[in-house]
């Protein structure tokens, strides 16, 4: 201690607790992207505790959300792709989308060989899938609803044209009666007396079981399992 006129002085003290809050600071800086995953572990916890209390279930209901999600955005790509595919085969093949007027209608009822469609049209029209293939005819017409039937069950058969050669389309999406000898070759496109879309030949022409023709199997053809069509008016 020091004297001064009688006075006794105490030293002063060392202000060690400046460099603790520094130390700490420097930790807590150096520690913050722990920090912030370990934080942000905690809220994600939290909030999945109080979405299980409040929505039974909420995680697998969630996860079901997101796969169906992912589903949609699959079909979405692969329908574009095969829209683009479908315009360029157009293309390729010259044959112009038809400029005539379509009337939408949902399917009331579906069976194996036809659907019952919404609305009313003549006796005759051609229905088109969305991508403008062609699905069949109208066969049936009521006051507010009428019958598709798909294009394989048609009776008398439908006509279709591929190359140079003509045949009837019977079931199983197969144009029978082309003329011998038969050398279409993978991917001539197909398509009805009027213009419409039927599909393009796959795989080799065979003799049919007549012997006097050939028959080939149609592939991208109309998707008879739509919930809505087309119908040319």
């Amino acid at each position: 201690m020091a004297r001064d006129g009688g006075l006794v002085f105490a030293p002063k003290p060392r202000r060690r607790w400046r460099w603790l809050v520094l130390l700490v600071a420097a930790l807590v800086f150096a520690a913050r992207p722990r920090l912030a995953v370990v934080g942000l572990g905690a809220v994600q916890r939290a909030d999945t505790a109080l979405a299980a209390h409040f929505v039974p279930r909420y995680e697998s209901r969630l996860a079901h959300l997101q796969a169906e999600n992912a589903a949609l955005h699959t079909r979405l790509a692969d329908a574009q792709a095969a829209l683009a595919e479908n315009d360029a085969l157009r293309q390729w093949a010259g044959i112009e989308h038809p400029a005539e007027r379509w009337q939408t209608a949902r399917v009331l009822r579906r069976w194996g060989d036809h659907a019952v469609l919404a609305g009313t049209a003549p006796v005759g029209a051609a229905v088109c899938d969305a991508q403008g293939r062609f699905a069949g005819r109208i066969t049936a017409a009521g006051a507010d609803r009428c019958t598709l039937t798909f294009a394989e069950y048609l009776s008398p058969a439908a006509a279709g044209f591929t190359g140079a050669q003509a045949g009837l389309l019977q079931r199983g999406w197969r144009l029978t009666g082309l003329a011998l000898p038969c050398d279409l070759p993978p991917g001539t496109a197909a398509v009805t007396a009027d213009g419409l879309w039927l599909g393009t030949v796959t795989g080799t022409p065979a003799p049919a079981a007549d012997g006097l023709s050939a028959e080939v199997t149609l592939c991208g053809t109309a998707d008879l399992a739509a919930s809505v069509f087309f119908i040319k008016m």
